[in-house]
């Protein structure tokens, strides 16, 4: 029942925010193995086998160093809200990443956010950033510069890192790393299994959290989805954090 409810809550989800985008894809007609009356069978199309990056870490384990981090131990931990093996799919060219953020400016002397290619040889954007001024959840968009941009059918290695000693400027005191596939709006949530991180992922959290940053939630309609979202990707103790926004970046400074 649960399982029924999320696929209806996030088909809904999903045909909101293309509504919103103006780019709603029509389902395509599914091919009739039959070729009118001849009774020839047509070979079903097939799938291309696709490579999955490794899972990332949506939840930091320590210091690059091995050794245990120096920032302020929270009852919750730097999180990236994504399922759980830190994989999703956005149909966005510059699409935007939300994160749980337990610290703030006055704890954290700043962090930083970097994506690269899947072989990581080369910078796809990187910028610092002001921590909020309170805890919650934050968000960071790539930039509508082209050598910013997603290609499609391609996976991207994120990460975000803080520092939390005044001083470290080379060594990240935590660390979190994820994987961002471009897909376009066609193919997008058609993996079967129900697993979360098979639909747009991203674009899904960032209308939903945008949503719920905007507008007061009537705990039946936005608020329920936000609750079955991160539920089913075991987050649900963020559904109550406040959505802060976007951070400031160093180049806004």
């Amino acid at each position: 029942m649960r399982s029924q409810k999320l696929i209806a809550s996030a088909s809904f989800t999903l045909a909101i925010l293309f509504n919103q985008i103006g780019s709603m894809p029509i389902a395509s007609a599914i091919p009739n193995p039959t070729d009118n009356g001849n009774k020839q069978t047509s070979p079903l199309p097939t799938v291309p086998p696709t490579r999955r990056p490794p899972a990332g870490n949506r939840t930091p384990g320590g210091g690059l160093d091995g050794e245990p981090s120096i920032c302020p131990a929270k009852p919750q931990e730097l999180t990236a809200i994504t399922p759980v093996d830190a994989h999703g799919k956005t149909v966005a060219e510059h699409p935007t990443f939300w994160f749980y953020m337990p610290y703030t400016a006055d704890e954290v002397a700043g962090g930083e956010f970097l994506i690269l290619t899947e072989d990581e040889e080369q910078y796809v954007y990187q910028t610092s950033f002001k921590l909020p001024e309170q805890p919650g959840l934050i968000s960071i968009t790539l930039p509508a510069e082209e050598s910013a941009s997603l290609q499609e059918g391609e996976y991207y290695h994120w990460y975000l890192n803080l520092y939390c000693a005044p001083d470290s400027t080379t060594e990240t005191d935590l660390n979190i790393d994820g994987w961002v596939q471009r897909v376009n709006s066609t193919s997008a949530g058609r993996e079967p299994n129900g697993n979360p991180s098979a639909g747009i992922w991203y674009d899904t959290v960032d209308y939903l959290a945008k949503q719920l940053q905007t507008s007061v939630s009537d705990g039946n309609s936005l608020g329920q989805l936000w609750t079955e979202l991160l539920e089913s990707v075991e987050l649900e103790e963020f559904i109550e954090k406040p959505v802060v926004g976007p951070v400031v970046l160093a180049e806004d400074c």
